[in-house]
């Protein structure tokens, strides 16, 4: 089993080396809770792994954070090190806002490198996806580089248009959603778009909090999925459960 019994919320995009505690060994997660812990930095792998085994719940993840590639661009050459043993790729993606423009023409490359390294290694399933402000070009290259039965992407803090996360759909991804996104208009009316089947929830930790402890981790988990389940017209204990399924039954894909 991939994550235990007692597990009710999986948070399918966390910081966790980011978080406080990481470094010094003191982390832990909610008993509650399970987090897939992406990575800005394939150097940030060997160290994500052995907490892993330390801390309950916690799944790391192999990435490449597309707004640190202008400054430490060759990072990425070591994602082909770790990428067989790396079941979920993230965060990886675009970001074509004001600040990292500039780097788009080489960000569009390592994301088509790893794109391509994920295709062909029959181990990785799922990934984490940012996008910002450079939808059509990353959709282009997830429909030429990726297979809808062996990879599944997933949205991280979708921003774009309805036609686009069709677009999406369409490869087969799943959008995560976070107690910020989902207080937005943009983020209610994506949700509004894409079938329940499709969502998942999220934190970003600790980028959406000034704090943390692992009781605030599953209350901002908790909260997300309650606003969603009022949007969707929805009790929450249906919708909390329909969503574990969700998320448990990819990660059965993931690692089976």
């Amino acid at each position: 089993m991939i994550v235990g019994n007692d597990i009710k919320y999986i948070d399918f995009h966390c910081h966790c080396d980011l978080l406080p505690g990481f470094d010094n060994g003191s982390l832990k997660l909610d008993r509650e809770v399970a987090a897939i812990a992406v990575t800005t930095t394939p150097l940030a792998w060997p160290k994500n792994v052995k907490e892993s085994k330390r801390i309950t719940g916690m799944i790391p993840a192999l990435g490449m954070h597309p707004q640190l590639i202008g400054s430490r661009f060759n990072d990425h050459y070591s994602f082909s090190k770790y990428i067989q043993d790396a079941s979920i790729v993230g965060e990886i993606g675009l970001d074509g806002s004001t600040a990292f423009k500039e780097s788009l023409a080489a960000q569009e490359t390592v994301l088509s490198e790893i794109l391509e390294l994920c295709a062909e290694n029959s181990k990785t399933k799922v990934l984490s996806i940012h996008s910002l402000r450079a939808e059509t070009k990353l959709i282009r290259l997830l429909q030429q580089k990726i297979s809808i039965n062996s990879l599944t992407p997933v949205m991280h803090w979708f921003t774009g248009s309805a036609a686009q996360a069709s677009k999406l759909l369409d490869i087969g991804a799943k959008f995560s959603f976070n107690h910020k996104m989902i207080r937005t208009k943009s983020g209610q009316n994506l949700l509004s778009h894409i079938p329940k089947e499709t969502v998942l929830i999220e934190t970003d930790l600790p980028f959406t909090s000034k704090t943390f402890d692992s009781s605030l981790h599953k209350k901002l988990l908790k909260e997300t999925s309650v606003k969603i389940a009022a949007h969707l017209n929805m009790h929450h204990e249906e919708f909390s459960d329909s969503i574990l399924q969700n998320s448990t039954e990819l990660l059965a894909t993931t690692f089976k």
